[in-house]
Formats: C-alpha cells, structure tokens, sequence
C-alpha cells in the first residue's frame, strides 16, 4: 500500500468517526465502561497492597540480647543481623529504653516513680528487625536464632505466613479481574465494529465491486477503532479521577474512625493508568475491528463464491 493510499484511508478512518456518529458514541461507551472498571479495580489493588505493605512493615522480628553484654559486643550483633540477606533495615533500643516503655505501657505511676528513681534495666536490649520479604520470614528468622549471645526472639510467624497468603490471593485475583475485563473489551469492541460494519454494508459491497483489496477496506476501520480507543482512555481517566475522589470523600470518616493508613494518592498512579488506558483503548480497538472486519469479508466472500456457484 504506498504512503498516498495510506493517507487517503487514514483520513477516511477519521472522516467515518464523524460520519457514523451513532455508532461512535456506542463503541466509546462500552469501551469506557470496560475501562473505568478496570482503572477501579487497579486502583483497589494498590489501596490494599499498601495496606499490607503498611502491615508488614508492623510485622516486625524483635532480637533481645543477654543481659550484661558490653556495648561493642552488642553492636556486633547488631552488624551480624543487619549483614543478613532480606534485612531491609534495624533499629536500636537500649535496655532502659525497653524498661521505660514497659513501664509507661502498664500505665502505673507508683512504677514508673519507681524506674525513675531506680534506673532499673529489667528488659534487655533489642534489635527491631525490618524484612525486606516476608516469603523468606522462616530462613531468615533461622539464620537470626543463630547468632551468639541472643536470649530470645519475638515474632510473629503465623502473622507474616497469613500475610504472604493474602497478597499473593489478592494478585491473582486482581490480575484475573483486570485480564477478564480485557476479554470482555475485546469481545464487545468487536461485536460493536461487526454491527456498524453491517449497517455499512453498501459501502463495503460498492468497494469490493470496484476492486478494493480486503487491506484497503479494513485500514479505515482500523483507524476508527485505535482514534476511538485513545479518546475512550483520555475520557476514562478523568471519570475514574472523579469517582475515586468521590469514594475517597465519601468513606474519610470511616478510614479516621478505623484508624486506617491514608488511601493512596490519585496523582501517584494517574501517569501510569493513563498509560494503561492508551494502551489497553488503541490496542483493543485496533485489534478488534482488524478481526471483526478480517472475519466480515471472509463470510461475504464466502457467501458470494456459493450464490455464484449456484
């Protein structure tokens, strides 16, 4: 096809939008519906990863060291934990700090006077242990254990197992949603192009009689399908900012009341589905109506092959 033709067609894509205006608007709404929900549904997935990731970072290992150590010889149990792999980082508490805050979470004044007074250090140092990755919480707990001079380890092995469990759960069945949605797009982008490729049956009839190759019919409908695909994600993008916002105004109260962690900004993630929405609009509207129109053709050269052999 040279560059000449190649323009003509494009031009014709862009006049049909226009021309088949019904049928236009159809096929951006059902594109936008499938969008939206996507862009929702992403949108939900990294609210809740963040709220693992917040919950995570709560899951911590606490590493209390012999009593009477001296203070080099717990900094290099310090440099030995924070020399592991899966160590993201580790925190220091000296043993007072420990006893203050024992004492100040009993909520007794006569015992806190007492710790004032004394000074005791009845709770040893610790070391609060960050993981990178909780899927390796069992190896790296173990290889901690295995230090010199530990007296015990404080942790939560049930809670980071549950916790591994639950996000690769919530992965696949975002990745499931957002894939099923997908099909769904592709399916009904190209059921749309098929009804407004029979409602332009003439046209096509009259092309194919004065010669057009199946490559020049099926390039303007291309063209309708990838312009309409990129306006369907740009109108997307806005109406998902919207409803966010709307759902995040809405439930404010409830995430203060529940002391839960801040959703995640719109502004953090906008580039990145207006991305995907590009992408996902272009890709399926394109490929939709390329196999929609490849299909239509072939059933009217079927059909005009069998009432010329009759």
């Amino acid at each position: 096809m040279s560059s000449g033709s190649l323009r003509y067609l494009t031009k014709e894509g862009f006049r049909n939008i226009w021309v088949n205006r019904p049928m236009s608007i159809a096929s951006v709404c059902v594109l936008m519906s499938c969008l939206i929900m996507i862009g929702i549904a992403f949108l939900c997935f990294v609210n809740v990863q963040a709220l693992l990731d917040e919950v995570d970072d709560q899951n911590v290992v606490m590493v209390f060291v012999d009593n009477n150590l001296s203070p080099e010889q717990i900094e290099a149990i310090g440099n030995s934990i924070d020399a592991l792999p899966n160590i993201e980082h580790i925190d220091y508490h000296s043993a007072e700090e420990n006893s203050r805050d024992f004492y100040e979470s009993i909520q007794s004044d006569l015992l806190v006077d007492y710790f004032d007074d004394k000074e005791a250090e009845t709770i040893p140092a610790s070391f609060e242990v960050h993981l990178s990755d909780m899927e390796q919480f069992d190896q790296t707990l173990e290889k901690i254990e295995a230090i010199d001079n530990i007296q015990h380890v404080r942790q939560s092995k049930e809670l980071a197992s549950f916790l591994v469990t639950l996000r690769s759960s919530v992965s696949y069945i975002s990745i499931g949603a957002i894939a099923m949605l997908l099909l769904v797009s592709l399916f009904i982008i190209a059921n749309t192009v098929r009804i407004t490729m029979h409602s332009r049956r003439l046209e096509i009839s009259i092309m194919k009689n004065v010669g057009a190759t199946n490559s020049f019919i099926r390039w303007p409908f291309m063209v309708e399908g990838m312009v309409l695909g990129a306006f369907s994600g740009l109108v997307s993008l806005g109406i998902v900012f919207g409803l966010y916002q709307l759902i995040l105004t809405s439930l404010s109260g409830a995430f203060s009341a529940l002391k839960l962690i801040e959703p995640v900004p719109f502004v953090n993630y906008w580039y990145w589905i207006l991305i995907g929405f590009e992408a996902i609009g272009i890709l399926t509207g394109g490929f939709g109506s390329s196999i929609s129109i490849k299909k239509y053709l072939k059933e009217k050269e079927y059909e005009e092959a069998r009432e010329h052999h009759h």
